[in-house]
This record gives C-alpha cells, sequence and structure tokens, in this order.
C-alpha cells in the first residue's frame, strides 16, 4: 500500500509528464498546421517554397530535446528541475494579463488570437501545478521525498537547538 507521500509523488509524476507530452505534442501540430508561426517568433523571411525551413525544423527539434531533459529529471526526482519547474510555473502568471492586453489591444499582438488563447490557458494550467507544487514542498520536501536531514555540523554548531537534537 502506498503512503499519502508516494502518492503525491505519483500524481506530480504523473501530472508534469501528461502535461511535457502534451506541450511537445502541441508544438508539432502547430509546426505541421502553421509553421509561419515558427518563422515570425524567429524573424525569419517564410517562402511559399520553402514551407518548413531548416532553423525552424533545428529549433523544434532543440525545444523537443529540453523537455525531453525535463521529463528525465522528472522521472529522476532531480531537485533542480523541481526548482527550475517551480519558478518557471510560476513565473506564467505574467502570461495571463499580458494575454488580456494583447487581445484588448494595449499590447501588440503577433500570434492569432487561438494561439494566444491557448497559451493563456497552458499558464493557468502551469500556474495551478506551481501552486500545487509549492505545497508540497512545504508539508514533505522536494518531489515530496522528504526533508533533507540537518547536517551534523549544522548540529554541532548550535545552528539546531539543544532540544531538537534530543528527540
Amino acid at each position: 500500500m502506498l503512503t499519502h507521500q508516494q502518492l503525491l509523488v505519483r500524481r506530480l509524476e504523473r501530472l508534469l509528464l501528461t502535461f511535457f507530452l502534451l506541450a511537445a505534442l502541441f508544438l508539432l501540430v502547430v509546426y505541421v498546421a502553421e509553421p509561419s508561426m515558427y518563422t515570425q517568433t524567429l524573424l525569419l523571411q517564410s517562402s511559399p517554397t520553402n514551407r518548413y525551413p531548416f532553423p525552424v525544423t533545428l529549433f523544434l527539434v532543440v525545444i523537443v530535446g529540453c523537455i525531453s531533459i525535463l521529463m528525465v529529471g522528472v522521472v529522476r526526482h532531480w531537485r533542480w528541475v523541481f526548482w527550475l519547474l517551480l519558478v518557471a510555473f510560476g513565473a506564467m502568471i505574467l502570461e495571463i494579463p499580458a494575454t488580456i492586453f494583447q487581445l484588448t489591444g494595449i499590447f501588440p499582438s503577433i500570434f492569432p488570437v487561438w494561439y494566444s488563447l491557448c497559451r493563456m490557458g497552458v499558464a493557468m494550467i502551469a500556474v495551478a501545478i506551481a501552486v500545487w507544487m509549492l505545497q508540497i514542498y512545504r508539508h514533505y520536501g522536494v518531489w515530496a521525498l522528504g526533508r533533507k536531514a540537518p547536517s551534523d555540523a549544522r548540529a554541532r554548531d548550535g545552528a539546531i537547538p539543544q532540544a531538537k537534537r534530543d528527540q
């Protein structure tokens, strides 16, 4: 039987892996359906004869490679991946007002409306994941694997009160 912490670890892993798989799938679908969005993002000249320019394809391969590295980090519970995702997903809250400003015309919009709305939806999901990750960290530590035990050096130096050390 799984403990509550093990269950949280599995749920978080599955959620993040699903998020990354869907993100990679979305990137590929946009690449196939509307590759000109990537050429605009990379400030390239699109041509009717070359629908999939090499820099765009290379950009997509690099992004999918980064997503793959993050997925490996999630499965192996790399601490730096936990913190990177927490900060990146938390910072995506800025995407929500930016998209609203773009849709209302306050900021210029370089993407179609459907794409901006998809990005805003993804940002909302990512912020919710960041809040959940923060709660998991506060209660159970990084990846819900428990908190690190204090080192003996800190205990000897008096950083940990005597009453806590004796428990």
